[in-house]
């Protein structure tokens, strides 16, 4: 169903739409980070707006989580009664198949395995938990857990063990969890044994434990601390946290914060802290916001999200959303159309300004400038072209590098990507030939914009980078036998990073 969403757009950036970013997938996967989403498997098989849904998605997206379809709620009809018609098609029904998650070279989150509410317990528990003894009930925990969890072992990326098990609400249970039909059968156990039952299940799987409301501290954060410091002592393998991040453009986030001080508590646990469900919706009249100027606001909060992700980096690796476009959030209808317009891309998949600040953190690496370019196998070499010419070759020089034919003018694009242009010759630009063969070719052409003069920057540390073309950013300029200038496949080589000295 399409929700209520924005149709209304800023004057200001409706240039920018028309761009052709590179794709956030792309930037976040060179920067270490993991970008997830929430898609419902519908969406997936169904081919949701003609194509449109799926285009974006591989486009910004490499984490899908499928909404309801792992949910015991889903997937669990009865004792021995199981329906695995959208979880088989996303990822196989055995080890040697795949699903649509392999054959578009995606990974999956799986969510989740036990919930801590009563609403999304199966209705049959529910209706049967009289007659159940907490033996039967551990012994069903167990059945489903290895159940599911096994049909799927190793096409899993992670799984969120258990969800939302932490109550809003002052009670008298252990760690202040919800009163559900798993706690009255049999206590806090039940979280342990979960997790216990998970790992016997998938033994290389990573498992989380993911809630909402603990992203900036208090009363939930301090018991989901307690819990997992209590799981941690019982010996139970949990690997991280899942902070859900639902959250709105009143929201402020600043280095040292208590966002961050948070974190720092989860990290020094030894485990592992994902973002799974971040969005950041405005206060709305209808489909229109309350305040243009939330766009800003939004914008902003988005890009602090991110620096906060890349501080904690490798800690934090996972960023996803609770899905990517207006057109299919939640949002709207869960605050009766109070709230909307959260994610970044909007209800005709158009970015707004939050999608630019994010590629911008992720991307802009690099002040704009003239530079030059040394790899840091021979440091005292400079990257130069061999004339003055529009159409040149490249080599190293061993000189002062002072020489206008050995600099660089570096200009961001706003797409994602940099622009290389000898100072000898502005009107030409880096040209990467043939980048997807063995040895790709790279020169200098006049400039045209093609994407194959358009190149990305990942930063090594102390000024170090690696430099991808757009239209194979998964490989790497490179000194090939060295003294030859090419693109290939990224080794993590000393040959293929480069020192970028600013003049």
């Amino acid at each position: 169903m399409i929700r209520t969403c924005l149709f209304f757009f800023l004057a200001t950036i409706n240039v920018i739409h028309t761009q052709n970013s590179i794709g956030l997938r792309a930037l976040a996967t060179l920067r270490g980070l993991t970008l997830g989403s929430e898609a419902p498997v519908a969406y997936l098989r169904g081919d949701a707006d003609m194509g449109q849904y799926i285009s974006m998605l591989k486009q910004n997206i490499d984490l899908i989580i499928p909404a309801s379809a792992f949910m015991p709620t889903h997937t669990w009809m009865n004792e021995n009664q199981y329906n695995f018609t959208d979880t088989d098609w996303l990822v196989g029904s055995t080890p040697n198949t795949t699903g649509w998650i392999q054959q578009n070279r995606m990974l999956v989150k799986a969510h989740a395995l036990i919930w801590g509410k009563d609403y999304r317990v199966p209705t049959w528990l529910l209706e049967q938990e009289a007659s159940i003894t907490p033996a039967k009930a551990l012994s069903l925990l167990s059945d489903f857990i290895h159940t599911i969890a096994g049909r799927y072992r190793g096409k899993i990326y992670w799984w969120n063990v258990i969800n939302e098990a932490i109550s809003d609400y002052n009670q008298t249970t252990a760690f202040n969890l919800e009163n559900s039909f798993w706690y009255r059968k049999l206590g806090a156990d039940y979280i342990k044994y979960a997790f216990i039952f998970a790992r016997e299940a998938d033994p290389n799987v990573k498992l989380f434990y993911n809630e909402y409301s603990i992203e900036h501290g208090g009363y939930k954060a301090d018991n989901t601390l307690a819990l997992l410091k209590w799981l941690k002592s019982e010996g139970v393998s949990v690997d991280g946290l899942g902070m859900q991040w639902h959250i709105s453009t009143t929201e402020v986030i600043t280095p040292g914060d208590a966002h961050y001080q948070i974190a720092q508590q989860f990290i020094d646990l030894n485990l592992l802290v994902a973002i799974t469900e971040l969005d950041v919706g405005m206060k709305t009249n209808g489909a229109y916001p309350a305040d243009p100027n939330d766009f800003i606001k939004q914008a902003q909060i988005y890009r602090s999200m991110f620096q906060y992700a890349l501080h904690f980096y490798p800690n934090i690796s996972s960023v996803a959303t609770w899905g990517f476009t207006d057109r299919y959030s939640f949002v709207s209808t869960s605050s009766n159309y109070t709230r909307g317009n959260a994610l970044t891309l909007d209800c005709q998949y158009q970015p707004k300004p939050a999608f630019w600040e994010v590629q911008e953190e992720l991307g802009r690496v690099l002040a704009d400038g003239l530079y030059k370019i040394s790899p840091i196998s021979q440091p005292d070499h400079c990257l130069g072209t061999t004339s003055n010419n529009t159409n040149s070759t490249l080599q190293l020089y061993a000189d002062s590098c002072k020489n206008t034919n050995e600099q660089w003018n570096v200009t961001w694009q706003k797409d994602g990507t940099y622009r290389f242009s000898p100072q000898n010759t502005i009107e030409s630009a880096l040209n990467a030939y043939n980048a997807s063969i063995t040895i790709g070719q790279v020169g200098t052409t006049q400039w045209t914009g093609d994407t194959n003069q358009e190149w990305v920057i990942t930063p090594k540390g102390n000024d170090t980078f690696r430099l991808g073309p757009r239209n194979a950013w998964w490989r790497v300029l490179t000194v090939y036998n060295a003294s030859i200038i090419a693109i290939v496949d990224d080794r993590q080589s000393d040959l293929q990073y480069w020192t970028l000295t600013m003049i």
